[in-house]
């Protein structure tokens, strides 16, 4: 087994969704994520760890944020 790694069965049901962020030298924040995912919980999200995993990592006021395109990644409220 490799270090930082948990064996899991991938059979019996049940899931978790999590939202991570990481940079080239660490890792940011990882928060767990209940219920279904919407716009609205996604822009909680981020205002409750993207700043601060910015600011945990060092990254200063320059930085890249990417994510992938789904709608809820597009949705207007998230452009604001």
């Amino acid at each position: 087994m490799k270090p930082g790694t948990i064996p899991t069965v991938k059979h019996c049901g049940g899931s978790i969704m999590l939202w991570g962020c990481f940079s080239v030298e660490e890792t940011g924040r990882l928060g767990g994520i209940e219920g279904k995912m919407n716009r609205v919980k996604y822009r909680e999200i981020l205002d409750e760890n993207l700043l601060q995993s910015a600011q945990d990592l060092r990254l200063g006021r320059r930085f890249t944020f990417q994510q992938e395109n789904d709608f809820k990644h597009t949705a207007k409220i998230m452009q604001e």
